[in-house]
């Protein structure tokens, strides 16, 4: 709840910021669905924590390896962590299971702090919580991941930017909002690159990264589908609706 509560200090400071620049970071009906998508996703982001939790706790409690033990395990769980993200953040794109619970993420047509709350409500539903249980059977306690979920929640919300600028040296080991910019905007050319945490290094090392370009990005969102005509409920929900319809069978003749 502290680290939501930073999040919220962090959305405030931008909006002033928008108001008195008048930048355009947030548009009325944008700034509504974000807001309620996020409310949505309070609710159940702590059932995902809990099970998270006890997923990583499963698996160090049958842990493998003792990863966790070793002089550098703050640092190991760190990197293997968001080796994972890397991993689960891809596959949230390409299987369908998975997308629908991430495709809410993506109808933002703005890029800011509360973009990056602007979350499903089904990832208990898709088995988010199930991916980390890895780091347990690997050995790491839930106490000893806890740092990096912290830091990845912060690390999103200061990403989702559109007027950041470009970080110079710290672009090629980081994820920077220029990265994450590349991530949700509307050119093809950019669709499913950059899928880092924290960490750029995962899509330079295998091939889904793509550069910004001179020009800072403007157009987020996904084409074909207008966010804006719906309501966070419907949003929410939409892919599962396309994901059940395609499933079912032809009626007979």
């Amino acid at each position: 709840m502290l680290l939501l509560g930073l999040v919220f200090v962090l959305v405030c400071v931008e909006a002033l910021t928008d108001w008195r620049l008048k930048r355009r970071l947030y548009e009325w009906r944008d700034t509504e669905l974000s807001l309620g998508l996020a409310a949505g996703w309070a609710v159940s982001g702590i059932a995902g924590a809990a099970l998270s939790s006890l997923a990583i706790g499963f698996g160090y409690s049958h842990r493998i390896l003792d990863l966790g033990s070793l002089p550098g395990a703050p640092i190991l769980a760190f990197i293997l962590a968001d080796l994972i993200y890397y991993v689960w953040h891809r596959l949230n794109h390409y299987v369908p299971w998975f997308w629908a619970s991430h495709f809410p993420h993506h109808t933002a047509k703005r890029l800011n702090v509360l973009t990056s709350v602007r979350q499903g409500w089904t990832d208990v539903i898709s088995g988010t919580w199930l991916a980390w249980a890895p780091l347990g059977f690997l050995g790491f306690s839930p106490l000893q991941t806890a740092f990096y979920f912290g830091l990845l929640l912060i690390w999103e919300a200061c990403v989702h930017s559109e007027w950041a600028p470009r970080l110079g040296p710290l672009e090629w080991v980081l994820v920077t909002p220029s990265h994450h910019r590349v991530h949700h905007s509307l050119e093809s050319r950019h669709i499913n690159r950059n899928f880092g945490g924290v960490l750029i290094v995962w899509d330079r090392l295998f091939g889904t990264f793509a550069a910004e370009g001179r020009q800072t990005i403007h157009r987020f969102g996904l084409a074909g589908f207008d966010a804006d005509a719906s309501s966070p409920a419907g949003v929410a929900f939409h892919e599962w609706r396309r994901l059940f319809a395609s499933r079912r069978l032809p009626r007979s003749a």
